[in-house]
């Protein structure tokens, strides 16, 4: 993945391509869309395809360039589209990132050294220069769930800004090289709109990119329903080298075998001793969960039962994913308890 970054200004409607496909081939790379908005002494930062298999924001942004009736947004808006390379390696939008390359989402942070390290520096120079008053980074979940925002900050701004996309608020001080982390002088913040393969996920993201088109003031909250707001989620991981699949039952070739439905546990309540799979003779071993003090309390929040993956308390899980490649290289899930 190159660095440099074409910067479009204003394209046309027609000029975008008749298919997502053809959009992001046109754009030949990594890409900046400069919108221009009634108010050109205010702009607004859009990020998405951070993550090659994360569609719903370009699909979203794609039917809304291609609009030849909408409206000139109320401030500029800059596009950021990332991953284009990833997205279209086939089979299409199936490719988190390049093979041999990391995750884009974790280079936001020095040293800057591999390619996508320095298109992530790249890409956080031309937002200082824009000098936006918010940025919006649009996800999909790893697996199929409701939509949520994710704040790294406890601000009330944050919060404000989060309250337009979404009535689901996760405050994390993780520190993983997100975009999200970054200080750019303005908040930042994610929108996970669902799966990738949720229509609601695609409806999602256009109406996020409607409110940033149209929202006179994004930090307003008197109008806006208060969220859930969850705090301090944890990563539940797999140690390196440990085996996993998905099935009905325990996969004799796995160190670790998660229920194949293990999706529909997405932000609903999970409640204690609920089996979320099986496991070999290492039981708890093969895992880890550590919390912000840096401390591993998996046993606090998962038990073995004869060979199951039980839960010892109510959770509440989220991110929840069916896709080994990325819960052995991200994470199995992330997780609060009930009573946060």
């Amino acid at each position: 993945m190159r660095s440099a970054i074409n910067i479009i200004k204003d394209p046309p409607a027609h000029s975008i391509g008749h298919s997502v496909k053809e959009f992001l081939c046109n754009l030949n790379g990594p890409a900046w869309i400069d919108i221009s908005g009634r108010d050109s002494s205010r702009t607004r930062v859009i990020s998405t395809l951070l993550h090659g298999n994360e569609p719903s924001g370009v699909k979203a942004l794609f039917n809304w360039l291609k609009n030849p009736e909408r409206s000139i947004p109320l401030t500029n808006i800059s596009i950021s589209i990332c991953s284009v390379e990833a997205a279209l390696t086939e089979p299409e939008f199936s490719h988190r990132y390049l093979a041999g390359a990391p995750d884009m989402n974790r280079c936001f942070r020095p040293p800057y050294d591999s390619a996508n390290g320095k298109l992530a520096k790249t890409i956080l120079e031309r937002i200082q220069t824009l000098k936006p008053e918010a940025v919006i980074d649009i996800h999909n979940t790893s697996g199929s769930g409701p939509d949520f925002t994710i704040s790294p900050s406890t601000e009330s701004n944050y919060a404000a800004l989060a309250y337009n996309f979404s009535n689901r608020l996760i405050i994390t001080a993780l520190k993983l090289g997100s975009l999200m982390e970054v200080d750019v002088a303005c908040p930042i913040i994610t929108l996970e709109c669902g799966g990738s393969y949720d229509l609601s996920a695609d409806q999602t993201a256009l109406n996020a990119v409607n409110v940033i088109a149209r929202c006179d003031d994004l930090y307003k909250i008197d109008d806006k329903p208060e969220p859930d707001i969850f705090t301090h989620p944890l990563r539940f991981e797999i140690k390196e080298n440990v085996s996993i699949g998905y099935s009905e039952a325990s996969l004799a070739n796995c160190d670790v075998t998660l229920a194949s439905d293990i999706e529909k546990h997405n932000f609903g309540l999970t409640p204690e001793n609920c089996v979320l799979g099986w496991v070999g003779p290492e039981g708890l071993d093969y895992f880890t969960a550590f919390d912000d003090q840096g401390r591993d309390i998996k046993d606090e929040l998962f038990a073995i039962r004869e060979n199951q993956l039980v839960t010892a308390q109510t959770l509440r899980l989220f991110m929840v994913t069916p896709r080994p490649e990325i819960a052995r290289k991200d994470c199995l899930f992330y997780l609060v308890r009930a009573n946060r």
